[in-house]
């Protein structure tokens, strides 16, 4: 009686461990996919890139601050690197006119510095100088006798400049400036104008005011 009993036990049992194996696959395939669903595996799902090599350079730049009298004048501070001066007279102004029998003679010291990055010749032109009557004056003649061809300029600027004009002096109306020299970056020079009306300056040449513009131009270099 035992030996048919048996065979049914053994079937039994390898049904319930089929059964087990079933039930442990369906529980596995279901914790893989609630991995999948809960994020666990979310490189799956989310692809990430980190550029953490990103910069651009700015190119090295002059810039020139002029100080004299009347303030100080900064191509820095605009976006064009230019600056319209209108404070500083390289050539004393009005108020004192040169007398050939008094005092026939004056300097004005400025001082010029590259404040940008990268050095830079500085060269100094002008336009043409322009004679006219003084204000309130009676008889002047500028165009027959024109201070602009009587009244001298020297300029000399410190080092590093090279600039040196005072031992051969012009008459306004013939200078040009000239290089002045090559300025570091943060270095500066001061450059000293000499005004002068020699002595015997005929009187036809009175009352009158030589007017001129003055370019300061530093290039990189």
């Amino acid at each position: 009686m035992t030996d048919q009993i048996e065979p049914a036990r053994t079937e039994d049992t390898t049904r319930r461990r089929r059964s087990s194996l079933l039930w442990v696959g369906g529980a596995i395939a279901s914790a893989v996919l609630i991995l999948a669903v809960n994020g666990t595996l979310s490189s799956w799902t989310t692809a990430i890139i980190d550029n953490n090599n990103n910069n651009v350079a700015v190119t090295g730049a002059v810039a020139l601050v002029e100080t004299g009298p009347g303030g100080t004048c900064d191509t820095g501070a605009s976006s064009d690197n230019t600056s319209t001066c209108t404070t500083i007279n390289k050539y004393g102004g009005t108020g004192s006119p040169l007398d050939p029998d008094g005092t026939n003679s004056r300097t004005v010291s400025v001082n010029l510095a590259n404040t940008g990055t990268v050095a830079g010749e500085l060269v100094l032109t002008t336009d043409s100088c322009v004679s006219s009557a003084a204000s309130g004056s009676t008889g002047a003649d500028p165009s027959g006798h024109p201070v602009c061809t009587k009244v001298d300029v020297g300029v000399t600027c410190s080092s590093p400049a090279t600039m040196d004009t005072t031992s051969a002096p012009v008459a306004l109306s013939s200078f040009a400036g000239g290089t002045v020299g090559t300025l570091a970056a943060g270095a500066d020079t001061d450059c000293v104008f000499t005004l002068t009306l020699p002595a015997g300056t005929p009187s036809s040449y009175a009352s009158q005011v030589a007017a001129q513009v003055l370019h300061w131009t530093l290039t990189a270099s």
